[in-house]
């Protein structure tokens, strides 16, 4: 880790980095490979499978808001990161976690993150092996690297929709939308802790992607956008049904459906799998406590089409949340 000093607010102290990774990020470092932190790097398990990897970084002001409180802000980080895996077919291993500190934050804070991604990393059967960290006058930034063991002979890819399979979501979606309308109005309540803590899929998701999907996402940028993105690299066209999608609140109409579906935070798993092992994916569903709906269907052709009680919608032209560049 890239030496630097984590000044306390208020009292002039200084915290050598050294202290900062002894004290708070090595306890959280289990797995032999990470000897304690002690080192330059790290060496990964010997995986069961094949290995897959993701990495997300949450910008404060742009993924999080400064006046979010920090232990959520980690457990975020953690669940994004998951939730990418479980819907490539895997189970997070370990993960590299790279901090710019903003100097304005003091140890307290960085207590609670901690403490908070330490006991999120525990409930997602993942361990932390190393990082890097740096103090900055700018917004905190965080980024998580995590490494996953594939339950099946690789990651389940966007690209192998076919025509005919049924397209399925887990959970439900437009949480995270309504979390950020109660963020920025000053609102409390359980959206906002949805929007702050988002509710992903349990691990047993990767069981079932491995084992009966045929193309496989993570919805992040907005049911729509990231349906439109499935369907681009599996060259194929997909149809959803928005009556059957599990929104979180009842739309009512089409436009606030499309509010829903446009709306980004929801870290759900899209899928598609052939109609002939619905049973047996519903079954499993089933005894795992997996939230499971069918929405649509792929078709030959291109494009993503949508209807609304029977009726042809026609799509927006912003699909989901887009990255300024």
């Amino acid at each position: 880790m890239a030496a630097c000093v984590l000044v306390e607010a208020g009292p002039n102290r200084a915290m050598s980095e050294f202290e900062w990774i002894r004290k708070y990020f090595a306890p959280l470092a289990t797995s032999e490979g990470a000897v304690g932190l002690k080192d330059d790097v790290a060496a990964l398990s010997e995986p069961e499978g094949p290995l897959a990897i993701t990495v997300d970084t949450l910008v404060e002001g742009v993924h999080f808001l400064a006046s979010d409180p920090i232990d959520t802000v980690a457990r975020k980080l953690v669940r994004v990161n998951v939730s990418d895996l479980l819907s490539k077919g895997a189970r997070p291993s370990e993960a590299l976690l790279s901090i710019a500190w903003p100097s304005g934050r003091g140890e307290a804070e960085l207590a609670r993150f901690a403490t908070a991604l330490g006991d999120e990393l525990s409930q997602q059967e993942a361990s932390l092996v190393g990082g890097d960290t740096v103090i900055t006058h700018g917004p905190l930034v965080l980024t998580l690297t995590l490494t996953g063991v594939c339950e099946g002979d690789g990651p389940v890819r966007r690209s192998d929709a076919s025509p005919g399979d049924d397209v399925w979501i887990t959970g439900d979606i437009g949480a995270g939308g309504l979390g950020l309308s109660a963020a920025t109005s000053g609102q409390e309540g359980r959206w906002l802790d949805r929007y702050r803590v988002p509710k992903i899929a349990p691990l047993a998701a990767a069981d079932m992607i491995a084992e009966f999907a045929g193309a496989s996402m993570d919805v992040s940028d907005g049911l729509l956008a990231d349906a439109a993105k499935l369907c681009r690299a599996s060259a194929v066209q997909l149809h959803i049904d928005l009556d059957r999608v599990p929104f979180a609140e009842q739309p009512g109409e089409v436009e606030r459906a499309l509010v829903l579906s446009s709306a980004g935070d929801d870290y759900q798993i899209l899928f598609t799998a052939d109609p002939a092992i619905r049973a047996e994916l519903t079954a499993f569903a089933a005894d795992e406590g997996l939230e499971l709906t069918a929405i649509g269907h792929v078709s030959e052709g291109a494009g993503l089409t949508a209807s609304y009680q029977s009726n042809a919608v026609n799509l927006p032209e912003t699909l989901g949340f887009e990255h300024d560049v």
